[in-house]
């Protein structure tokens, strides 16, 4: 789960990345609701799964061990702030969100 949780976090990075790149070539910069909503859903996944591997209960055998704290707390940190400069470029447009 950490693994994929790694994969949708860089992916999503990149393509949010991608998507605001986009918004900002125009003449007008202008990012359209139904482009910004392509490059949500990864980091969300990529979070949900980063979160669920840090909270789940441990099990008994596992108990023991310390939680994965930096292996799955970096996918977290990095969907959240991929998540970040997407609401920055929806929201902060010239003429307001579209």
């Amino acid at each position: 789960m950490r693994v994929l949780a790694w994969i949708l976090a860089i992916v999503g990075a990149i393509m949010a990345y991608i998507i605001s790149l986009a918004g900002a070539m125009r003449t007008v910069p202008q990012l359209y609701w139904r482009e910004a909503l392509i490059g949500v859903p990864l980091p969300i996944v990529a979070g949900a799964l980063a979160a669920w591997c840090l909270f789940r209960p441990a099990r008994p055998p596992q108990a023991i061990t310390a939680r994965p704290w930096i292996s799955a707390g970096v996918p977290l940190v990095l969907a959240l702030l991929t998540l970040l400069p997407m609401a920055v470029s929806y929201f902060e447009q010239p003429g307001g969100p579209m």
